[in-house]
């Protein structure tokens, strides 16, 4: 009777450790990438323990944005990555539902409609960041000079998350173009 009770309460214990075991192994499966940050709010850095970014993800030249006012387009659904991980040398969008191209993908990741950000998730990410680096972080990420990067784990079903944020100074292209940024005139409001 003693050792039905015991075995009665250890196999809950058992069966959530279990659980844990399972998805720290999940957690760790996958390829990690590194994407450059774009942009972030510099007066709403970190949203509890939580550091929000845009990503900057490498297209083709000629689906960069020419000169001119800015166009807003709807975030990727879905992207194929290209390079050899952890450097993305492009990713290139394509539709989430075209099973052909997703299998043809090697490196395949897909917004997540349910989760923070939805169907924008592919441009907007969040990290967790622990409360001793978030006062580091935040001043990293203010400082003009450097360039935020993201790693993302990439799982084969096209899932991701990104694990670490990391600062690098900024090339003299990226610098060159900050500072045209800078002084490029504002495009005129858009009229509804």
């Amino acid at each position: 009777m003693k050792l039905a009770r015991l075995a009665a309460a250890l196999l809950p214990l058992a069966g959530l450790a279990g659980l844990w075991a399972w998805s720290e192994h999940i957690s760790r499966q996958g390829t990690d990438w590194e994407v450059p940050v774009a942009g972030y709010d510099p007066r709403d850095l970190l949203r509890g323990h939580y550091v929000e970014f845009t990503y900057d993800w490498p297209s083709r030249d000629d689906e960069r944005q020419e000169e001119g006012p800015p166009r807003i387009q709807p975030p990727p659904e879905a992207l194929c990555l290209s390079g050899d991980p952890p450097l993305i040398t492009q990713a290139a969008a394509f539709d989430p539902f075209d099973r052909a191209v997703f299998e043809a993908c090697a490196h395949p990741i897909l917004a997540d409609p349910g989760g923070v950000y939805g169907a924008a998730g592919l441009r907007t990410g969040r990290l967790y960041v622990g409360q001793d680096r978030a006062r580091a972080i935040e001043e990293r990420l203010a400082a003009r000079d450097l360039r935020a990067i993201v790693t993302i784990r990439q799982r084969k079903d096209g899932t991701f998350t990104p694990v670490d944020i990391r600062f690098r100074p900024l090339t003299e292209a990226e610098r060159e173009a900050r500072e045209g940024d800078s002084i490029r005139p504002a495009a005129p409001p858009l009229m509804t």
